[in-house]
């Protein structure tokens, strides 16, 4: 009879289990193999699982010595932008990538040096430019809330929140340029984590954007959330300033909203959202504040190409020159005009975006965060987005509440609040200040436990 040892439980309870016996490591590994196995769902969320391999590693974990690490046993799934070792590395790719981008860097070798089950890569957009979720060469992963249509899991770590839903990971690597990992985590229905730019490593994964390219984390809660930061955090060197701090699920704490971020929204998704900061307002105090113009001045920035597409452009135009002929048109199309994007005015949009940054890092001496939707549409149906113009549309609609916050140098949590009239998970975003995530998920547990977690909210 199957236990459900992952189901509903948070990544300490199943460490703690795992720990005193309750439950074996062998045990975790059939439950993730059984999961994967399931449903259509669970397969589509993987580039690459193997279950000899996840047998032979809980094998390992079982004659470790390692009861004092934090992901002993933790199953993991892994984009496939990073390297890890025994996995070829695609990022969406027709085709594995050459070797130097099959070796670790720091985030994984926590991992792996804590014994933690690595149950697979999970699926990426092809270099991971797009907020979709939808990749022509390996399909698209099916958001399993939606049980009657293909719907797009969000991109671009497409992967990563099925693979929580489905129950063949506890904790998923992503990672965020413009939104890639709290876009999938919102319309999943799970927790999603934007660290600060240059807070952690990017070593051992494939870039996309050196001016914006994060890792992060999505898990099922906030509380996981926390879990994982904390261990994580230790590659970290700013991680020597927060030593001292510890979350504080009482914190007080300040916020505000800004219209631009309701613009395009549904209006179900509005509703939603505006009833979860009223419930907020009971927790925290809100600040009106009459201007933050840098959100809207950076998504015109953003939707010109910021410096993403000009640092892709010389990534695929240079090392990876021999994929460029295979490139998935509508990642493809984001880069066309690079061609003629002189140095002079890459310079010029980096420097316009370092005063933007100043700027508004300032303004939050008024205030701790805001409070927006994550992500302002319900995730749409794949066959809608065959047609290149909806795509496009969608794609941007996706991205629009998310990208300012990298182009601006913040840090971000998106936290499951409801279920719009499709049935599709809807977020709330909560932004902070630069380098200040111990705040954010002081706050963002404050708030997941007023407003309910997501097997309340959601089910």
């Amino acid at each position: 009879m199957k236990k459900n040892i992952l189901h509903n439980k948070s990544i300490e309870e199943f460490h703690t289990d795992l720990l005193s016996g309750k439950t074996s490591i062998f045990e975790v590994a059939e439950e993730v193999v059984e999961n994967y196995n399931h449903s259509e769902a669970s397969k589509s969320a993987f580039v690459e699982f193997n279950n000899e391999e996840i047998e032979k590693l809980a094998s390992t974990i079982s004659r470790s010595d390692s009861n004092h690490f934090a992901f002993l046993g933790v199953p993991v799934s892994i984009k496939d932008l990073y390297g890890v070792n025994g996995y070829k590395t695609r990022a969406g790719t027709p085709k594995e990538l050459p070797s130097k981008w099959e070796v670790q860097g720091p985030i994984i070798n926590t991992l792996t040096s804590h014994h933690s089950l690595i149950t697979g890569k999970t699926h990426t957009v092809e270099f991971a430019f797009g907020g979709v979720g939808m990749n022509p060469h390996w399909g698209t992963p099916i958001n399993p809330w939606d049980e009657t249509e293909h719907r797009v899991p969000g991109g671009s770590s497409s992967g990563a929140g099925v693979s929580l839903c489905t129950g063949t990971a506890a904790l998923a690597l992503g990672t965020d340029t413009a939104g890639s990992v709290r876009i999938p985590a919102s319309v999943t229905g799970n927790v999603g984590l934007k660290t600060t730019k240059n807070r952690w490593s990017t070593e051992g994964i494939v870039p996309l954007s050196s001016s914006f390219d994060t890792p992060g984390i999505l898990t099922h809660t906030v509380d996981d959330c926390i879990y994982a930061f904390k261990e994580l955090d230790k590659t970290s060197l700013y991680n020597k300033k927060d030593k001292g701090l510890n979350v504080d699920p009482s914190i007080d704490f300040t916020f505000t909203t800004y219209d631009w971020f309701f613009d395009k929204c549904d209006d179900q998704i509005s509703s939603e959202i505006n009833a979860a900061i009223k419930k907020i307002e009971g927790n925290g105090k809100y600040k009106k504040v009459n201007e933050l113009n840098e959100i809207d001045n950076s998504y015109n920035l953003f939707t010109k190409g910021g410096l993403a597409a000009a640092e892709f452009a010389a990534f695929i135009n240079g090392e990876m020159r021999d994929l460029k002929a295979t490139l998935d048109p509508n990642v493809a199309f984001r880069i066309k005009d690079m061609d003629s994007f002189t140095a002079m005015e890459y310079l010029e949009r980096k420097n316009d975006l370092e005063t933007m940054s100043y700027s508004i890092n300032k303004k939050f001496e008024e205030f701790d965060i805001i409070v927006t939707p994550t992500v302002p549409i319900t995730a749409p149906i794949t066959s809608y987005l065959e047609d290149s113009k909806k795509y496009s549309e969608a794609n941007g609609l996706m991205l629009r509440n998310t990208s300012p916050v990298n182009l601006l140098g913040l840090c971000a949590i998106t936290i499951p609040v409801a279920l719009d009239g499709s049935g599709i998970p809807i977020g709330v975003q909560l932004i902070a200040p630069a380098f200040d995530e111990m705040k954010l998920l002081s706050i963002a547990l404050r708030i997941e436990n007023s407003l309910g977690n997501k097997y309340k909210n959601l089910i």
